[in-house]
């Protein structure tokens, strides 16, 4: 809509050629000369005057005002083709599609040929949704002018959600062609090549463009996700505030601010931003997967909860939000919370140590028929010669020492640090179980000596130690 509004207001000022002309003798801008002529309306055209009106309310930003004004267009210029366009794009910024797209069609009746009226239908069109019309009204631009810059910035922008960067990067090129110096082209060509890695043509462009426009938000944020490449987060952070600064609140600054101020160790402020994300939209499950992380990693398990239960709550497909609530109550004893959450985990993701920690804790929950029941259908699942399935069996199974002399030789044969590091856990933990604390004690810290913690076993063994101390 600004892209119009702006061509738009280009014609205005061409109406007010004597403005333009005093202005460029003046070496003054065309704005400055327009106010000075204000003060002298006697005499002057309607026509003329109420350009001047309309142009006053453009420069101010007052679209209510300058829709009002229409209300008292002069006669000859009721039926004007630019002045008909000027009033459906305002309506169209103000969300009132079907008027401005009434207005358009009533244009293009007229003027079958008129690349503003397809423009704005357009625009219209992609903002209902209307994929088909979009293509329809793109494909009239393109046939006119194959560098259109309007539809191709409109497909870069369907490809970009697809992630198809090559492509889009392709049509910003042809609307850089078709209007060099177009700042929507400028800043999806620099953003492409930042998704492509051509980090030194993403940043030429975006500074291109901040010397330009240096209160364009977009580029800015734009500028900080280049340094932030780069490892220069104070920087990123900096481009980052004068986004929101220039911008206003914005859910994704707001999110990259955030992991940028994380990065400098400053989790408080790190906090600060995810919590303002949340504020924004409450509905949208990323901010709070960032704040349950975080809360997470400083051991304030509470408020890590209390975010991860947002997180399923609005996306509750995201189901690596599973297995960290299932630790967590787990972590609090709350057995019966994690029996349920690592069973949801395990609906994702057929892990067998999801149902094992299930057993495990119907085990701590004196409930020894239904551990027994999850570890019947685990062990149909396993390799019977595989250590997994012996782990698994000697959990179901009384003790015998000679399936743990087994296992014991099994382990010293697990080349896979992962593997390894899961069943020592495993071992540790039926001894806990069955009261043998110290020998559970050893198996402990066997796994933490190992200090990859590359599987959720290990928080479960650094926790035990602590429980044990």
């Amino acid at each position: 809509m600004k892209k119009h509004i702006s061509k738009l207001f280009l014609i205005l000022s061409l109406m007010l050629i004597p403005s333009v002309l005093i202005a460029q003798e003046k070496e003054i801008s065309v704005e400055d000369q327009y106010y000075e002529d204000l003060k002298n309306e006697k005499n002057k055209p309607e026509n003329i005057v109420f350009a001047e009106k309309l142009q006053e309310k453009l420069i101010n930003d007052d679209v209510d005002g300058a829709i009002l004004l229409f209300n008292s267009i002069p006669a000859p210029l009721k039926d004007d083709p630019d002045f008909k366009l000027i009033l459906a794009s305002l309506y169209m910024s103000k969300g009132q599609y079907a008027t401005a797209e009434k207005i358009a069609n009533e244009v293009l009746a007229v003027y079958p040929d008129s690349t503003d009226a397809i423009e704005i239908l357009s625009y219209i069109a992609k903002a209902k949704g209307d994929t088909k019309k979009v293509a329809q009204m793109n494909k009239k631009l393109l046939d006119k002018d194959p560098n259109n810059p309007a539809a191709n910035i409109i497909q870069a922008e369907d490809y970009l959600v697809k992630k198809k960067f090559k492509l889009a990067k392709d049509c910003y090129t042809k609307a850089l062609k078709g209007e060099p110096g177009n700042k929507d082209a400028l800043y999806g060509f620099a953003l492409c090549s930042y998704y492509l890695n051509d980090t030194k043509t993403a940043k030429t462009v975006v500074e291109e463009l901040l010397e330009d426009d240096p209160q364009n938000p977009a580029a800015n944020a734009l500028r900080g996700k280049l340094y932030a490449e780069n490892n220069e987060y104070k920087k990123a952070t900096e481009m980052l505030e004068n986004a929101l600064s220039y911008g206003g609140p914005n859910y994704d600054y707001y999110l990259e601010l955030g992991m940028y101020y994380k990065r400098r160790n400053l989790t408080t402020k790190a906090l600060e931003q995810w919590n303002n994300a949340v504020s924004l939209d409450k509905s949208y499950f990323l901010g709070y997967a960032y704040l349950a992380g975080l809360y997470d990693e400083l051991n304030e398990y509470d408020k890590a909860l209390q975010n991860y239960y947002m997180v399923i709550r609005t996306n509750p497909d995201y189901y690596f939000a599973y297995e960290e609530i299932a630790l967590l109550e787990y972590h609090k004893n709350n057995f019966q919370g994690a029996i349920e959450y690592f069973e949801k985990a395990y609906a994702y993701s057929k892990n067998y140590s999801y149902k094992l920690m299930v057993a495990a804790c119907y085990y701590r929950l004196k409930n020894p028929v239904n551990a027994k029941k999850v570890l019947q259908q685990v062990m149909k699942g396993l390799d019977r010669d595989s250590i997994e399935y012996h782990v698994v069996r000697f959990y179901h199974d009384s003790y015998s020492k000679n399936a743990e002399v087994q296992i014991t030789q099994k382990l010293n044969k697990i080349d896979n640090s992962t593997n390894r590091g899961k069943m020592l856990f495993y071992m540790g933990q039926y001894y806990e179980i069955n009261g043998f604390d110290e020998m559970a004690k050893e198996y402990y810290a066997k796994v933490t000596a190992m200090q990859a913690p590359m599987f959720f076993e290990y928080r479960l063994a650094e926790w035990a130690l602590g429980r044990n101390k």
